[in-house]
């Protein structure tokens, strides 16, 4: 019973993490209710694909595979700049073979072993400020999503806000409860709690209207044949570096939030990403990466097994050749959902800070931390009709906060580095020799009693 009701929670937390990006998506580009529910049924079988095996094959831990918001990013900028009343079918085949462009470069920097390098750079300065500022990121959308804000209006409405805030409530009450039971499994129970509110207050969304068969299966390139463009697969070539980042800081969270040894596992990681990169574009979907809030769900849970998340992998994949329990699935609740998510990240924003807590002796790593945060946090308030006169290239990357955070730390801590490296006499050599120079923490900032 307790392995089917882990699954059971590990299906609506991958339920969650797939839910907005093909909504999203599909309004950008003004699909048809039909076109909709395909989109989020082929997104839910990319996802439980994608996240069984990464759990099986690759990097072997309960993360959630879900749409990277570099990729869905580049979906809405491009659906802004289509003309009015033109169809996006030619960008969205373009889109495909861009997710086939970065999957090959992925699968290509993982066989050569060169992702180790990129591990070398996450020091608790750039972990700390990588969890910081997703935290900043997600906290917008949450807490108007709780509020209801963009609902069913762009107001705030106390018949919306009042259960999800008491949903919100009785998840953390539950999660830090002293009964075993109610805090392993304070989602699902806030879940239920708040999908009974919002069905009492009449505020359960209507089904779309669907397709007439009870059984479909989602369909390889459904928006055409993939069609290539110069422009994108250069976008595609410079957001890998963001989707490769996304990954290690997932795998580093949830090592130290388990507790256990970091291991050399990110080689299969990328080879995995690499293939599910091809699933997305091969199925039409946003693009999946390894979500970090993963991290805070199994924090708040203390679902540590791989097992029940194998089982909820497999239930999200079968949910996603059933039309009417794909719709069943999508008509919980925004707010509730959101609600139900706002306690692991709460658990994740205190992992940020004890990372950074064991700088906190070092002047220049603070300055570091600081105007990283300082230029992440900016950028997230830079509108996006502002860079329009940039090149599509750039525009994924200096759209996204979390991405230029994280560079400006990781940049900033290098150059410092070599810096010092020179000033000592040492140069590149011992630089190279010794990865581990950057000054490191003695132990696990973040560990499974920690966050716990």
């Amino acid at each position: 019973m307790r392995t089917l009701l882990d699954s059971l929670q590990w299906t609506f937390f991958l339920l969650t993490g797939g839910l907005v990006a093909p909504i999203v998506v599909a309004a950008a580009f003004q699909l048809s209710d039909a076109d909709t529910i395909s989109l989020l049924q082929r997104t839910l079988v990319v996802i439980g694909i994608s996240s069984l095996l990464q759990v099986t094959l690759g990097h072997k831990l309960p993360i959630l595979e879900g749409p990277a918001g570099v990729w869905w990013g580049v979906f809405i900028l491009l659906a802004a700049n289509l003309a009015p009343g033109s169809s996006g079918t030619e960008l969205l085949r373009q889109m495909e073979m861009g997710l086939l462009v970065g999957g090959t470069i992925i699968l290509l920097l993982s066989a050569f072993h060169l992702i180790r390098y990129l591990k070398q750079l996450f020091t608790p300065v750039v972990t700390g400020t990588y969890l910081l500022l997703l935290i900043f990121q997600f906290s917008s959308p949450i807490v108007k999503g709780i509020l209801g804000v963009g609902y069913k209006d762009a107001y705030i409405h106390a018949s919306i806000a009042a259960p999800a805030i008491a949903t919100l409530l009785l998840t953390f009450l539950c999660g830090r409860g002293k009964t075993a039971w109610l805090r392993n499994y304070s989602a699902l129970i806030g879940i239920a709690a708040g999908y009974g509110l919002f069905l009492l207050f009449g505020h359960i969304p209507s089904l779309p209207k669907l397709p007439d068969t009870a059984v479909l299966f989602p369909r390889l390139f459904a928006w055409g044949t993939p069609l290539f463009d110069p422009g994108i697969a250069l976008t595609t070539l410079v957001i890998t570096l963001p989707l490769l980042i996304n990954m290690i800081a997932a795998i580093v969270v949830m090592e130290k939030t388990i507790g256990i040894a970091p291991a050399d596992r990110y080689r299969r990681s990328g080879i995995v990403m690499g293939v599910n990169q091809l699933l997305s574009g091969s199925f039409s979907a946003v693009g999946c990466v390894s979500n970090s809030h993963s991290a805070g769900f199994v924090a708040s849970t203390r679902m540590t097994k791989r097992l029940p998340f194998i089982i909820g992998c497999l239930l999200l994949i079968v949910s996603g050749f059933f039309p009417y329990l794909t719709a069943v699935l999508a008509s919980v609740p925004v707010p509730v959902a959101f609600a139900v998510i706002f306690t692991s990240f709460a658990h994740l924003l205190s992992a940020g800070l004890k990372e950074l807590g064991s700088v906190l002796h070092d002047e220049k790593k603070l300055t570091i931390t600081a105007i990283s945060l300082f230029a992440g946090v900016g950028s997230m308030f830079i509108p996006a009709a502002s860079l329009a006169g940039l090149p599509d290239v750039l525009k994924p990357i200096l759209n996204n906060g979390l991405v230029v955070g994280v560079l400006v730390s990781i940049v900033l801590e290098q150059t410092w580095q070599w810096k010092d490296s020179l000033s000592s006499g040492s140069g590149f050599g011992r630089w190279r020799r010794n990865p581990s120079s950057i000054e490191r923490s003695t132990g696990h900032a973040v560990n499974d009693q920690s966050v716990l």
